[in-house]
């Protein structure tokens, strides 16, 4: 085993901390002010010539106070030979350039960490907009259904009325939450249905067919329904006077599919450009929900208007 000799580990302490200074002022010079003024704006000859003149310092640095070292030390009185000093020269160099990579990496990720959180509140806050959108643009069109029944004094209006209520009451203390469960959006749905069963009476036929295996599965809230408001809004009698609404929906744990369709008028101009914020706004809710894991697709044929969409959880 090897022994020291006494004072061996004074001179070394005395060596590294008359060093550190100059390990820290081009350190510091580097990360705060070479790196962020010249780097990150891809100046590159400039800051190269910035780490070529903080090298000079280091070298010069570590020759002058090796010097001094030597002189304190009593075993030698001069200048010192740059290829005796090679060693700590490399090491400086490379404790300098650990410690600029540390700060860099650091830096990136609090970076990184911000743009997220950045990402993260402007989504939730188009989110919250696209929301506040659909809201009246719901109870803007469920109004005009009752004002319909209310004109002919149907019978119907009271229980119109109170659907409307029911759906209200979701929209209002449910469809704030971030998720809920797959079966409170399906019983929105089927109420909506319902609403618009009053308004068409026997003129609306429609054909559901609704399974889901796990009604607890968390969604995000009104994804379904702007799909149907935009098939009563657009929608519209065939050549037979008959309002014809197919709605499919099959869900489990791994995904969702759900597809509708409904009948409109001949000629009619094309509801996927004229949808106004119904549809325009579940796309880009969709979007921001479920990026990289939708698929939604709208045909507007000439008598039927047709929408698939596709979710994975």
């Amino acid at each position: 085993m090897m022994h020291l000799r006494p004072g061996t580990y004074w001179n070394f302490f005395r060596a590294t901390l008359l060093s550190l200074p100059a390990l820290m002022l081009a350190t510091y010079v580097i990360a705060w002010y070479i790196v962020p003024r010249f780097l990150a704006d891809n100046k590159w000859p400039v800051f190269l010539a910035w780490v070529v003149l903080a090298g000079t310092f280091l070298f010069f640095a570590r020759l002058g106070w090796q010097y001094l070292v030597n002189y304190m030390e009593g075993s030698y009185y001069g200048p010192v030979p740059p290829s005796k000093m090679l060693k700590n020269i490399i090491r400086d160099y490379s404790i300098v350039a650990l410690a600029v990579c540390i700060h860099i990496i650091g830096d990136y990720r609090h970076k990184q960490k911000l743009n997220q959180q950045l990402a993260a509140s402007k989504m939730e806050a188009e989110i919250k907009l696209l929301k506040g959108q659909l809201h009246p643009h719901f109870l803007f069109n469920s109004l005009n259904n009752i004002y319909s029944l209310a004109l002919v004094r149907s019978e119907l209006t009271a229980d119109s009325i109170l659907k409307l209520t029911e759906l209200l009451d979701y929209l209002i203390y449910r469809a704030n939450q971030e998720k809920v469960p797959l079966s409170e959006e399906v019983e929105l749905l089927e109420n909506y249905i319902g609403l618009e069963q009053l308004r068409y009476d026997d003129r609306l036929q429609i054909d559901t067919d609704l399974k889901v295996a796990a009604g607890k599965i968390p969604v995000a809230p009104l994804i379904l329904l702007p799909f149907a408001e935009n098939c009563f809004k657009h929608g519209g009698l065939s050549d037979d006077g008959i309002f014809r609404v197919k709605v499919y929906l099959r869900a489990d744990e791994d995904g969702l599919d759900f597809r509708i369709y409904n009948s409109k008028k001949p000629h009619r101009s094309s509801i996927a450009t004229t949808g106004g914020i119904g549809l325009e706004n579940i796309r880009q809710r969709l979007t921001l929900l479920y990026p990289g894991r939708h698929s939604l697709e709208i045909r507007d044929r000439n008598k039927v208007f047709e929408v698939e969409l596709q979710i994975k959880f």
